[in-house]
């Protein structure tokens, strides 16, 4: 069986997140506030419904959603942000809730899978300059 899958953009003012069926279908976009309590609350949400998440390394240094999930035992994977850029431009990607939804594709699909690593939560946070 396929897990679900859920690509997450930090938007502004909200995090934007687009959960995947089993059949590959999004399902409608979950927002969550910028609060710790909001964040703990998804985390909590995802780890409950076995999502996998699919976020950009940009995502991981900003927010600490990725890693508090990986914590709570939940699959994390990371896409480089200048390759989510590239496939965001050459599809006229705009919105934060159709990027989470194309980033909720990249484990399922075999080429694009191969283009994130998986984030453990052991891993250092580099600071941002």
């Amino acid at each position: 069986m396929t897990p679900l899958t859920c690509g997450l953009v930090l938007a502004p003012r909200r995090l934007v997140a687009v959960v995947l069926g089993p059949d590959g279908r999004p399902r409608r976009a979950i927002r969550a506030a910028l609060t710790d309590d909001a964040r703990a609350g998804f985390v909590a949400y995802l780890a409950a419904a076995g999502v996998e998440i699919v976020v950009t390394d940009a995502f991981v240094r900003a927010d600490p959603v990725a890693r508090r999930a990986v914590e709570a035992g939940q699959v994390a994977w990371v896409a480089q942000e200048a390759f989510v850029a590239a496939v965001a431009r050459a599809t006229a990607i705009t919105g934060p809730e159709r990027l989470a939804a194309v980033l909720a594709r990249f484990p399922r699909i075999p080429i694009l899978r191969a283009q994130l690593r998986r984030l453990h939560g052991a891993e250092p946070v580099q600071a941002a300059l």
